[in-house]
């Protein structure tokens, strides 16, 4: 029978992709040309351009077994995309006094280790906390034993206890390393704080008044309408996804939402209902190390933050077992790209940017440009061979990034990037004089699928930055 459905699977991928070819030029067919490179079953996706939706779409299959179509209402796992929801939930207990981006989190968390005192609020909304992400240590969500219908999970007093086992990488603030640890503790001191469920906080508060209802957390149990099921793709063919428990992700990457949804939450982002402009600003400003250098990841409270030749924007991706997300704003140009599919954690940056540049030609990659420095060229493609294969040498890199290809986050990243396939091309397109520096874009192909890497190099040469958009 498992043979009988991956079969109906593939042979529905295949419809899908015969489609392509009937259809006419624009975003549709590029939608539905990626989907087939990428092996996605179903995508919604929404453009919003001055916080109206100017285009809502569904492509493919939202459930394989049960073939109904992906919509614009169609309900997916949002993965870390949550991480903007709870920095804002944080920033309206600042507003309000409750909460200080400088406070230690010792003063919510008062067992916590002597290590943690120096950890402020700021460093956990930043991701440069220094604590070891528990998602990247091999094996520590195995030893979380539960089922479908999470008849056992941990308590958060043993949650935290274990947490507090876990290392500091670097000190807070040295640099910036991606940390899902931190942001359940964000969860906890909405918790805390509010006297509400973080739930219950995100429901009153953000949800609601924003008037996104189809927009829940994971949990598997209650019945949501239009949920979409999610899958990888093993084999040559899908397999249903295995279950990320809400109680592991929670604030950090557990909500459901649809791209009408996220549109309103875009929407609402142009005012002032939820937070001040001043507070939305600190949020959209990229974090500096201890010594006033770029970190490792240009990222400000529960988003990346960056610009192309000017366009500056804000973004994030996110990915579940089963799910894969992406919204880009680019605030600039009141422009807003957000695609949900159910497809297993993967690269769809992408996707994003070149829809983008439909829209605004400014925005558009070029395919390619003439390459006027080719050894720069050899040298960082040399160095992504060397990553992908767990390998680097420090001295190619500025002081930030050594310290964070020393985490546990930076192993278990290029791990993944990696398991899209082998460096099959890595073609320049594009270069952008920025402040003591440079940033040098390639087009690439890991296996069969093409993506866009780019590096911030400084003037001594070192590579300060590595990005996939």
């Amino acid at each position: 029978m498992k043979r009988n459905r991956k079969t109906i699977a593939s042979v529905l991928l295949l419809v899908l992709c015969a489609f392509v070819s009937a259809r006419g030029e624009g975003v549709d067919d590029y939608i539905q040309a990626r989907m087939c490179e990428l092996h996605i079953p179903g995508l919604s996706l929404a453009v919003v351009r001055n916080g109206r939706i100017v285009k809502a779409n569904g492509y493919g299959v939202a459930n394989l077994e049960q073939n109904s179509p992906a919509t614009p209402q169609t309900v997916y796992e949002i993965g870390s995309m949550t991480k903007q929801f709870t920095a804002t939930a944080i920033m309206m207990l600042v507003e309000e006094g409750k909460v200080h981006l400088d406070d230690s989190i010792t003063k919510y968390f008062p067992n916590a280790p002597e290590a943690w005192q120096p950890i402020t609020i700021r460093h956990l909304l930043s991701h440069t906390s220094g604590i070891q992400n528990h998602v990247a240590v091999p094996g520590y969500l195995g030893s979380f034993k539960t089922n479908l219908l999470m008849e056992s999970t941990p308590g958060r007093e043993e949650l935290l206890s274990m947490f507090f086992k876990l290392p500091l990488e670097f000190q807070p603030g040295d640099t910036w390393s991606y940390d899902n640890t931190g942001y359940y503790l964000l969860g906890l001191v909405v918790e805390k704080v509010s006297g509400e469920s973080f739930w219950q906080f995100l429901s009153e508060r953000i949800f609601r008044p924003v008037g996104m209802r189809a927009t829940h957390n994971t949990d598997v149990r209650p019945l949501v309408a239009n949920r979409a099921a999610g899958y990888q793709w093993v084999s040559g063919a899908f397999e249903n996804r295995p279950v990320l428990a809400p109680f592991i992700a929670f604030s950090a990457g557990s909500i459901l939402s649809s791209v009408e949804d996220l549109a309103r939450w875009d929407a609402v982002l142009y005012t002032e209902k939820l937070l001040k402009t001043s507070s939305l600003e600190q949020m959209w400003t990229a974090t500096r190390t201890n010594e006033g250098a770029a970190a490792s990841f240009n990222y400000g409270f529960g988003w990346f933050v960056d610009s192309y030749h000017g366009h500056h924007f804000v973004q994030h991706s996110g990915g579940t077992p089963g799910f894969s997300s992406v919204i880009y704003r680019f605030l600039d140009d009141k422009l807003t790209i957000i695609i949900l599919t159910n497809h297993s954690d993967m690269i769809i940056d992408q996707l994003a940017i070149d829809i983008a540049g439909m829209y605004v030609p400014a925005l558009a990659r070029p395919q390619v440009k003439p390459d006027h420095d080719p050894q720069t060229s050899i040298r960082l493609k040399e160095i992504t061979s060397h990553l992908l294969n767990g390998s680097f040498d420090n001295a190619e890199f500025a002081k930030p990034m050594q310290v964070f290809l020393s985490t546990a986050t930076r192993k278990a990243f290029w791990q993944w990037v990696g398991s899209h396939g082998a460096l099959r091309s890595f073609v320049y397109y594009d270069r952008e004089k920025v402040e003591e520096g440079s940033i040098v874009r390639y087009r690439l192909v890991l296996g069969d699928s093409g993506y866009l890497l780019s590096f911030r190099v400084g003037d001594d040469k070192r590579i300060e930055q590595i990005y996939w958009w």
